[in-house]
């Protein structure tokens, strides 16, 4: 077969960019991956996120006294009220699955009962003459 019968291969952009970037994704992960296991960079890098931990929990001390003065919840009670109604939720989601269930079961009850099978009495025309009057 000659290369007269096959059709010229089209230029796919997408794969071409998809290629450069998986391939730029692994150099710069392959030079970060290094950098960070030498020593002295992992320790600076330690020493900074204590300094900004260190730094974060000094901010939530200090705001604790003002926040209390305007009488708004700190970050701790919001996150508290999160878990209690999220156990709320869970409660009343448990409690709706029982109603639930004990409804399907009493109209499952009802549903075996026999039907009636007696009609109720029908009015007779002496009835009918004593109310007119």
């Amino acid at each position: 077969m000659s290369n007269k019968d096959s059709p010229p291969a089209k230029f796919d952009p997408m794969k071409a960019w998809r290629d450069w970037f998986v391939k730029n994704e692994r150099d710069w992960s392959a030079s970060l991956t290094g950098l960070i296991k030498e020593g002295a960079v992992s320790s600076a890098l330690g020493q900074e996120l204590k300094a900004q931990l260190y730094q974060q929990q000094a901010f939530a001390k200090s705001m604790a006294g003002p926040m209390a003065n305007m009488n708004l919840p700190t970050r701790d009670e919001v996150l508290a009220l999160g878990e209690r109604l999220g156990q709320l939720e869970d409660a009343v989601a448990r409690v709706e699955a029982l109603l639930v269930q004990t409804l399907a079961g009493s109209a499952g009850e009802a549903a075996k009962k026999p039907p009636r099978t007696r009609r109720p009495a029908r009015k007779s025309k002496a009835n009918d003459r004593h109310a007119a009057e």
